[in-house]
């Protein structure tokens, strides 16, 4: 696969004034949706109280109250900070490029502006990068030593490439990553394991996720100009050699009922779903999906 040159240099991308007013706009969106959607629909303990008259007697501790000889109820309150954590597949399939843009230069593109934007709003960011394993990790945290090791961690060309298995990277998550955490999947969701929904479905037991897929063109249909190619594997690296008149519309049929498994598979666990492409600017798939969200809340 001619797959390797990677373009990671965020900096001066982040600088460029279509790129700086994408994250303007993502910060304005996301500080007034973000805020609505995930915060304060959580509530948390937050200590006892005497019980007067007025308080509803099923929020009684009765536990409490016989250690304390007196009847006491738990106050409640809501919880108003999360953590976001980003969790991106930096596999071999991640290392493909019709357009110009590798799929992870435009990944890493995607988790910089929003963790840039979720900075802003006051909440906890941290990433984990994963192919067979977890190759990077950033635990959630405050300010901008995090916002640093983000940079740092994404544009290491050491941390691409490799076998994918997104199975392994969610079980994981359980052993370091808060209940109140939210998780946002950046992956094109090729070379997925057998049973990876049913790991997806556990972790929405215990946390909020979203999943971005992207994908390049040719993750959906062969190119148009008609002949005989080449196509490789990326992780078994095994090559076939096909007449495109022959299999066109086959790898299209085939890519378009993939992709509606995998959306089924996060809807059906009733987790948020965008679906992004190289070709096209991801602000717009991404505010619309907002939009989508805030009118579910209301």
């Amino acid at each position: 696969m001619a797959i390797r040159e990677l373009k990671l240099d965020l900096v001066p991308q982040l600088r460029k004034v279509k790129l700086k007013a994408r994250r303007e706009v993502l910060n304005q969106a996301l500080e007034g949706n973000w805020n609505t959607i995930f915060k304060g629909q959580g509530l948390e303990f937050a200590g006892y109280r005497s019980y007067t008259f007025s308080d509803d007697a099923s929020r009684i501790d009765w536990a409490a109250s016989l250690r304390a000889h007196e009847l006491l109820v738990r106050e409640l309150e809501e919880y108003h900070n999360f953590n976001v954590f980003f969790l991106l597949d930096v596999s071999n399939s991640m290392l493909f490029s019709s357009t110009g843009k590798l799929k992870a230069e435009y990944a890493a593109e995607v988790v910089f502006s929003l963790c840039n934007a979720m900075m802003e709003s006051g909440d906890a960011i941290g990433m984990g990068m994963f192919t067979d394993k977890l190759v990077a990790k950033v635990p959630p945290s405050l300010g901008k030593e995090v916002y640093y090791k983000v940079i740092k961690d994404l544009t290491n060309p050491n941390n691409y490439g490799g076998e994918s298995d997104l199975t392994k990277a969610l079980k994981y998550l359980r052993t370091f990553l808060k209940e109140r955490s939210v998780i946002i999947i950046i992956s094109d969701f090729i070379g997925l394991k057998e049973g990876w929904h049913q790991y997806l479905r556990m972790i929405a037991q215990i946390y909020d996720v979203i999943g971005i897929m992207v994908r390049d063109p040719r993750d959906f249909e062969m190119p148009k100009i008609a002949g005989q190619f080449y196509v490789e594997d990326p992780f078994t690296h095994e090559k076939l050699y096909i007449d495109s008149h022959q299999y066109a519309k086959i790898y299209e049929n085939y890519n378009k009922r993939q992709e509606e498994v995998i959306r089924q598979s996060f809807e059906k666990a009733k987790l948020g779903f965008i679906k992004l492409r190289t070709d096209e600017d991801f602000q717009e798939p991404i505010l619309s999906y907002l939009r989508k969200r805030m009118t579910l809340v209301r």
